[in-house]
């Protein structure tokens, strides 16, 4: 029997008949989308295969795809081994994409000879997402694309790019040149020395785009606001309450200096900003951030409360209600769908546009105003920090914790998205690390049916889940890394609690008490 990963809806394997020998001979219908697949084979078995015209294909050891309307999901497919030949069946384009990752794992575990069988198979959500984060550690152009490769391989269709933090500014924009001049460098990190920057300009934004087209994945940038803006601050200091003149973070954790709510100008930066970004990004996804906005800068900001007073906002997270919609309505006029956050306070949404997808994070905190707001039609997607953040030590959420999590179901509910967070992530070794096989686990949940899940069969296939991994050189977690013993869990947990070291809690706590100071001298 094989071990799939994600585990399709049907695999039937029949004792009789040629299997499909893989050789020198080998050819494979001619598409566009077959340049990873045709160097994954020519890597791991030295075959080249040969592409052939649909209709030239005749005989065994073929791989040949077709296109039908008989396949009902339009990411779905079915692949049958029969005749001594490997025939794809989907209905477009990406489900024949989706039936190739399978197709690498039935030749690796059968070192290119697959015997007879029928698999069918289609995803059980639609949106299966990754979002990777760029503002704390940059992330070169060819790193970027080694993530997309692997998010494909796990049948992902949706690359989230975290793209603005406090941390650093990494998409070009080119009516504020200061964003990357000097927005994306930090002078050191934490306690270290070390300065750390860099950018992406409009063509490798363009580029990365492109390649994720090229594996069936749509791409949707993250522009953080109203807060995660310190970078952005520091280049263009009218941008905030009091015109502050501020570095850019070089610590972690949620800073108090946020965009203002009640100049105009605000307002007119963050448009511009868009309009650029959305002429990169064509998905129609556009995500606003909306998170842990500290409201304190607006509690003393008088154009703050002179815009609540006149919008007939009672509150400061009405006030942000009424930013979040503003920017919705903005996008929504371009043809975009918004995302945000389901952030900390966003009750009593009266305010806030129901249009909004919401990023679930914290669906035990806020379980109440979900569902109320899933009932009401808000559409969402699940990335619960418990237990889909892949930054998370495994001592915090291990494999089996990963895998049995239920994101919830109805139409309302339409997808899942593991998140890399970057502050303990600075390299590609310390990714595959958190990533792996964690990332196995969740893209299981994401494609395979509900009925089909079982971690003790998903824990019985790991050994063929590494085979693959090794075969594009990922440094996954062991077995007992990734479900360590309780002594292991804490050592892990305790190390990763140095964050709090990181936080500058002291630093805000004092800096709060100069602003408050400053206004109260001008009053």
């Amino acid at each position: 029997m094989f071990n799939i990963l994600p585990q399709p809806n049907e695999i039937l394997l029949s004792a009789e008949g040629p299997r499909f020998v893989l050789n020198s001979e080998t050819g494979i219908t001619k598409k566009p989308y077959l340049s990873e697949f045709l160097d994954f084979v020519k890597r791991e078995f030295d075959v080249r295969l040969h592409k052939r015209a649909e209709g030239e294909q005749q005989g065994e050891n073929e791989i040949v795809i077709t296109l039908t309307d008989e396949i009902e999901d339009e990411e779905g497919y079915r692949l049958s081994c029969r005749d001594g030949a490997v025939f794809i069946y989907a209905r477009q384009d990406a489900g024949a994409f989706y039936a190739l990752q399978t197709l690498k794992q039935l030749l690796l575990q059968s070192k290119g000879n697959v015997p007879p069988l029928l698999i069918n198979d289609k995803p059980r959500f639609k949106y299966r997402g990754f979002m990777l984060d760029s503002g704390r550690y940059f992330w070169t152009v060819e790193e970027v694309k080694r993530f997309v490769d692997l998010c494909a391989l796990h049948k992902i269709n949706v690359f989230h790019w975290h793209l603005t933090e406090d941390q650093g500014w990494r998409i070009e924009i080119k009516k504020y040149p200061l964003l990357t001049e000097k927005g994306s460098h930090r002078s050191h990190t934490n306690f270290g020395c070390v300065p750390h920057g860099g950018f992406y300009t409009q063509e490798d934004i363009k580029e990365i785009v492109n390649y994720c087209h090229e594996r069936f994945m749509k791409v949707m940038p993250e522009f953080d606001i109203p807060g995660h803006v310190v970078s952005a601050i520091a280049c263009y200091p009218e941008l905030s309450c009091f015109d502050r003149n501020l570095d850019v973070a070089t610590h972690w954790g949620v800073k108090h200096d946020i965009l203002c709510a009640g100049k105009e100008s605000t307002f007119q930066f963050v448009f511009d900003v868009l309009d650029e970004i959305l002429e990169l990004f064509p998905d129609k996804l556009i995500h606003l951030g909306g998170d842990e906005a500290v409201k304190m800068r607006w509690e003393l900001c008088p154009l703050c409360q002179k815009r609540m007073k006149e919008e007939g906002l009672k509150n400061e997270e009405q006030l942000q209600h009424y930013f979040m919609s503003r920017v919705n309505r903005y996008v929504r006029e371009k043809g975009y769908t918004s995302v945000m956050w389901n952030y900390d306070g966003v009750d009593g949404t009266d305010y806030l546009d129901r249009d909004i997808v919401w990023q679930i994070c914290g669906m035990s905190d806020n379980s109440n105003i979900v569902n109320e707001e899933l009932k009401a039609g808000r559409k969402m997607y699940n990335s619960s920090s418990f237990p889909y953040y892949l930054d998370f030590p495994y001592g915090w959420v291990n494999l089996k914790m990963a895998y049995d999590f239920e994101p919830g179901m109805g139409e309302n509910m339409f997808g899942v998205e593991a998140p890399l967070w970057t502050e303990y992530v600075p390299d590609l070794k310390k990714a595959d690390y958190c990533m792996f096989p964690r990332l196995g686990a969740i893209a299981e949940t994401a494609w395979s049916q509900q009925e089909d899940k079982s971690y003790e069969r998903f824990a019985a296939g790991l050994p063929e889940y590494f085979d693959l991994l090794n075969a594009y050189d990922v440094r996954y977690a062991t077995m007992a890394q990734c479900m360590p013993s309780k002594l292991r869990g804490k050592c892990q947990s305790t190390w990763w609690n140095r964050r709090m070291l990181h936080w500058q809690g002291v630093h805000n706590f004092i800096d709060d008490a100069i602003v408050k100071s400053k206004v109260q001298k001008q009053k």
